[in-house]
């Protein structure tokens, strides 16, 4: 029994880590998706509407909702940090709604993963919001 115990609360110590880590991420990647977007030029949000109208077609995501877009270009870096990654490529596209962050392949017209995430306000900021995945 005492040896279940331990297993059980190395598994949620485990668990937990791997938790933090994807949130910590998922923060990054929201501090970045907020840079680019001060730079975003008309070419960079017909591109992004193009890629969202894409992924509309394979999962649903309600049109009331603009979606951030931000192309993966260090994916390396990415899958160091986070295993979300590990199906990307330089060039796919990441889709955060309110809901869920999408991995999406242009060329092959192909969602290689989905995870749910709650946006929330970022704390000590003036605006922007937090990516905060859940049950990971």
């Amino acid at each position: 029994m005492t040896v279940i115990l331990i297993a059980l609360i190395a598994l949620v110590f485990t668990i937990d880590v791997r938790r933090r880590d994807a949130e910590e991420q998922l923060k990054n990647l929201t501090v970045r998706l907020e840079q680019l977007q001060t730079g975003n030029t008309e070419q960079n949000r017909e591109a992004a509407k193009l890629v969202v109208e894409m992924v509309r077609k394979l999962i649903d995501i309600p049109e009331d909702i603009e979606p951030t877009v931000a192309t993966i270009v260090d994916v390396e870096e990415l899958k160091k940090q986070n295993p979300f990654y590990e199906k990307a490529k330089n060039g796919n596209h990441l889709i955060i709604t309110p809901e869920r962050a999408i991995l999406f392949d242009s060329d092959r017209n192909l969602i290689l993963d989905v995870v749910p995430v709650q946006l929330q306000p970022a704390e000590g900021a003036t605006s922007g919001e937090q990516v905060t995945p859940e049950g990971q």
